[in-house]
């Protein structure tokens, strides 16, 4: 008689895998999370903002204000040093500073745009091995592994979630820097633009008040140069005294002039140069933070410090006859935020951590963690 166990199959093998490219659904949850974040924050802000002009204000427009008060210190002081310096040569060459100079340097830049970024890893496949002689007990033993993922939300994205609640609640109206449009300002509407024609105006005056003492240096060196070739020492005599002491009383103004020069070169560079990120020049985001700061808004600070998620692959013979593979995942992000005071100081503040869970076969999330 055969033996009956001869019948006997071996069962399937069953797992549940995934691989390195499976990361949508944490950073979707983290989305997710971080929107309901913005919607939290603009509630506990609502009575403040209320009929305010609001800025959503990250660290780098923070700096900017800063950097710009900055700026005023340095060229109100540039515009002081050339107009004593215009004014200790003036009553040598005699000219009249009171005059009004017209400056036609183009130094401020039209040109305004804006323009604003995930880690995996491995997943090691677990076996699920069912067998015909499996008791009950074994029916519901499960292996269960997590899988980390480290998601990044885009920070302009959570800027615009949050302007967008920001004004639900009742701000009149809402910026997000990154995405202001800067009109074109007239010189007299922007503190920067004048103090930098001011500074411009006063290198001229000093450079009208020295230029005939240079003038005059330069006529006495080629007298003194034709003198030493002719070989009239009388003239020779003469001209090196005057040289010399043109020379000394030059001194004093040439030199200071010429480092002043230099300052102002220097910052007109630092002013010009491309911030890579964004494409924009410094002197570009310090006219966008004057228009901002001139509206005399509210700033609310928020950023995303940390986000991520997991995978979750539970397995047992009950969940894998009934209830399918298993695999579930979470996301959830941490947000600080603080409303600032037109002072600077911070009225209102605090973190807000929400983490969201979902399943394959679900369109939304099923949980929420806060």
């Amino acid at each position: 008689m055969a033996d009956p166990t001869s019948n006997a199959t071996t069962p399937l093998q069953g797992k549940t895998s995934i691989d390195d490219k499976m990361f949508f659904d944490p950073e979707r949850l983290s989305y997710e999370s971080a929107t309901d974040i913005a919607g939290k924050v603009a509630y506990k802000v609502r009575e403040r903002v209320k009929n305010q002009v609001v800025v959503i204000a990250g660290t780098r427009l923070l700096a900017d204000f800063a950097n710009l008060q900055a700026i005023y210190a340095m060229l109100d002081e540039l515009r002081r040093e050339y107009g004593s310096i215009a004014d200790q040569a003036q009553p040598s060459v005699g000219l009249d500073t009171s005059k009004e100079l017209e400056i036609k340097e183009g130094f401020v830049s039209d040109a305004i745009g804006a323009i604003a970024k995930t880690a995996t890893s491995a997943i090691t496949p677990v076996t699920s091995l069912v067998g015909a002689a499996l008791g009950l007990v074994s029916l519901f033993r499960q292996d269960v592994e997590y899988h980390g993922e480290k998601t990044v939300v885009d920070a302009l994205a959570f800027e615009i979630a949050l302007a967008a609640k920001v004004h639900h609640h009742g701000a009149t109206t809402v910026f997000v820097p990154d995405l202001s449009v800067l009109p074109a300002l007239e010189i007299e509407d922007s503190r920067l633009q004048k103090m930098l024609n001011q500074v411009l105006q006063e290198k001229a005056k000093a450079w009208r008040a020295v230029g005939p003492m240079i003038s005059d240096l330069v006529r006495l060196e080629a007298e003194l140069d034709e003198a030493a070739k002719a070989k009239k020492q009388d003239d020779l005599d003469r001209l090196s005294l005057q040289v010399s002491n043109m020379r000394r009383d030059l001194a004093p103004i040439a030199d200071p002039l010429g480092r002043l020069d230099q300052r102002l070169s220097d910052l007109q560079n630092q002013l010009n140069q491309v911030e890579p990120t964004t494409g924009l020049i410094e002197l570009a985001r310090l006219l966008r933070a004057e228009w901002l700061r001139v509206m005399d808004p509210l700033y609310l600070h928020a950023a995303v410090v940390s986000s991520g998620g997991y995978y979750r692959i539970t397995r047992n013979l009950f969940r894998t006859l009934f209830m399918g593979d298993g695999l579930s995942f979470s996301g959830g992000a941490t947000v600080r935020w603080a409303l600032l005071a037109k002072d600077g100081s911070v009225a209102l503040g605090g973190i807000e951590i929400i983490a969201l869970k979902g399943k394959f076969g679900h369109g939304s999330s099923v949980a929420i963690c806060r």
